[in-house]
């Protein structure tokens, strides 16, 4: 009789654990940006805040990132659990090195590519860019694709002179006048003006991302993790998610929260940059995500590795389902 009455209690008590959500412990999970926070990473903040992550039983770490490669790097090693940067970059890692990643989210899937340069400066189309100085940072994504974008439009990128300093002198070097244009990304642009204003400057940006069809920032893990543990996958990829649906309803909100999230943050540096993101990647003139969503264009994906090719003067032997996945 005792024993029924035991295995009576812990059935109960298995129960009620499970009614209460607390049968199992939550997982702890690492997640490094790919740069300094700000601007669309603000949903990150916004989503721990809101629950996001906690409502899919995972406690989340958000910590600042330091470049594309370092972020692969880290997520290959299992340093960090999950990452975010540009799917060319994830290609070229995994085509050059057999890097051990997926992406597993499309965030931004029309990319953001552009130079920055001065509101006065002569330089209107990417082809005025030849003999002229062009700064960046060793291993920036943004570099990149600047000869392959300006192949496109007829220009010659051997006429370009390259300027590679320091990420963080960059900024100074374009409102100096000591480089003549930047490459960037036109969301970085915004942010780059409210900086800009502060010394009676304005920054334009020269887009031409529309002009290659391609993903860019993206979420990622290791195969390892994948493989072990794809439940885990599957809830921070609707964690994520659930992030950017809710700073792309409130940006305010997201400013907000990365504003309190990440200590020195400044909110007038994040007012114009935050919602100016939101729209440019989730808004109604997104052609792309208001088909896909956050779901990959598996074709797209293909035309991807192809763009990253021409970018890198070789031929990647991948398929699309080498360098993405899908969790369900």
């Amino acid at each position: 009789m005792n024993s029924i009455l035991k295995s009576a209690g812990l059935l109960a008590g298995l129960a009620l654990t499970l009614q209460t959500g607390t049968a199992f412990a939550a997982d702890d999970v690492s997640f490094q940006l790919d740069w300094t926070p700000g601007g669309i990473s603000a949903a990150y903040y916004l989503g721990a805040e809101k629950g996001c992550f906690t409502e899919q039983d995972i406690n989340i770490t958000i910590s600042r990132g330091y470049g594309a490669a370092d972020a692969v790097t880290k997520v290959a090693t299992g340093v960090a659990d999950f990452s975010v940067t540009d799917l060319g970059v994830i290609i070229g890692s995994i085509g050059r090195e057999a890097a051990p990643v997926k992406a597993i989210l499309p965030i931004v899937s029309l990319s953001p590519l552009a130079v920055a340069v001065l509101e006065d400066s002569p330089i209107k189309t990417l082809n005025d860019l030849e003999g002229k100085k062009l700064g960046s940072s060793v291993g920036n994504a943004a570099l990149e694709y600047v000869p392959y974008g300006l192949e496109l439009a007829g220009g010659d990128y051997s006429k370009v002179e390259e300027v590679l300093v320091d990420g963080s002198a960059l900024n100074g070097l374009l409102l100096g006048r000591q480089i003549d244009a930047l490459a960037s990304y036109i969301t970085s642009t915004v942010q780059l003006n409210t900086l800009a204003q502060q010394s009676g400057l304005a920054v334009r940006p020269i887009f031409y991302g529309d002009k290659l069809d391609i993903y860019n920032a993206s979420v990622f893990t290791s195969d390892a993790l994948i493989e072990s543990n794809p439940g885990l996958v599957a809830r921070f990829a609707k964690g994520v998610q659930c992030s950017f649906e809710a700073a792309a309803a409130d940006p305010d909100a997201a400013v907000d929260a990365i504003t309190a999230g990440v200590e020195g943050m400044l909110r007038e540096t994040q007012v114009d940059a935050v919602p100016f993101a939101m729209t440019f990647s989730f808004g109604p003139d997104n052609a792309v995500f208001a088909e896909n969503g956050f779901k990959w264009n598996m074709d797209r994906v293909t035309h991807n590795i192809d763009v990253v090719g021409k970018v890198h003067h070789t031929t990647y032997d991948l398929t699309a389902e080498d360098v993405v996945y899908t969790a369900e």
